[in-house]
């Protein structure tokens, strides 16, 4: 700002001087807005991201309110997990045509999944016998005896360890599912010793 702008803004007052500087300053002053803005929104995220500790996904299944809290709101608290920790929940895959999914949603679910795995943005997966039994037939799922070995003694574990039936556990039990849902980690989770912990969380309770 020269002397002359100085002294012009200095001669005037109230409306006018507003008038005159958005008149000959507006492009400096929206460029400080835009920067405010853009840091005050990157400190917005920063303060209120939050970290995913588990990825879980509900396969031909639907969870009401209840149990969804359960499954991750109720986990993460007994894991004394902070406000800033959560269980990121993948859920509305249908791998099955009913009169809920029609072949092009069931195609978005399948590429969904894939992409999930891909990324490795799924550590768990809750499922029907349906589910299970696609998702085994292409090798989804590690060995849950690797995560830990008395997984072994777990009631409802298939012969090859990889899917597990936690129908009677007392969180599925309470939501009265019609059939069997079954758990498994996937082959490439990227939280196993989470993974694990979940499992022990659906048990212990």
């Amino acid at each position: 700002m020269t002397k002359t702008d100085r002294d012009t803004l200095r001669s005037l007052h109230g409306r006018k001087k507003w008038e005159h500087i958005w008149a000959y300053y507006k492009l400096p002053i929206a460029i400080v807005l835009i920067i405010v803005y853009i840091l005050g929104y990157a400190a917005y995220r920063h303060v209120t991201k939050k970290e995913d500790v588990l990825y879980l996904g509900l396969v031909n299944i639907t969870a009401g309110s209840d149990l969804t809290e359960q499954l991750t709101t109720g986990f993460a608290e007994a894991q004394g997990l902070t406000k800033k920790q959560q269980v990121d929940l993948l859920s509305g895959l249908l791998l099955s045509e009913s009169e809920r999914a029609e072949e092009q949603y069931v195609y978005a679910s399948e590429m969904k999944l894939l992409g999930a795995v891909s990324a490795q943005r799924l550590d768990v997966v809750l499922m029907d016998e349906y589910a299970r039994d696609r998702l085994l037939a292409d090798d989804y799922f590690l060995d849950l005896r690797t995560l830990d070995a008395s997984f072994h003694a777990l009631p409802g574990l298939n012969a090859g360890g990889t899917v597990l039936d936690i129908s009677d556990t007392p969180f599925v039990r309470q939501a009265g599912f019609s059939g069997k849902v079954y758990l498994g980690v996937v082959q490439n989770a990227p939280h196993p010793e989470r993974a694990a912990a979940y499992i022990h969380y659906l048990f212990q309770r």
